[in-house]
């Protein structure tokens, strides 16, 4: 004769293991969705920022080489829609000139250029500075 054991096999999840293994699953999904939705929003405000830092270069360059063209980009303070994606993000440009002084020279030997772009993220302002500095071509060259 045989012993046989009276307590039942389980070979499947009661419904109690099953809504625990749903919930940590949903608990998992949650958490990789905001992580999506955090780098995202941060690859965004990245391509902005290098928006931005072009919009500032294309004019610290311009400043450098003094031809119309480039003057008559310093005429007015535009706004800027550079993303096609995105046609209602505008950056807007604003520069300074100011002498900066140099013993012993002139006091428009040394100039800075001081470039700030400005936009909306979302609801709050954001904006880069840029500087630039350019010297003139010193009294001794030349003679």
């Amino acid at each position: 004769m045989q012993a046989t054991d009276a307590s039942p096999i389980h070979g499947g999840f009661t419904v109690l293991e099953a809504m625990v293994a749903s919930a940590l699953l949903a608990f998992g999904l949650a958490g990789a969705m905001r992580l999506s939705m955090t780098t995202l929003a941060a690859t965004q405000i990245s391509r902005h920022v290098d928006v931005a830092s072009g919009l500032a270069q294309d004019l610290a360059e311009c400043w450098g080489l003094q031809t119309p063209s480039c003057q008559s980009m310093f005429q007015t303070g535009d706004t800027h829609y550079p993303i096609d994606t995105d046609p209602h993000l505008g950056f807007v440009r604003t520069w300074q000139v100011r002498n900066v002084p140099v013993a012993g020279m002139p006091a428009i030997h040394l100039q800075e250029l001081q470039i700030a772009v400005s936009w909306l993220e979302g609801p709050l302002p954001q904006r880069i500075d840029w500087q630039h500095r350019r010297a003139s071509t010193p009294m001794w060259v030349g003679r």
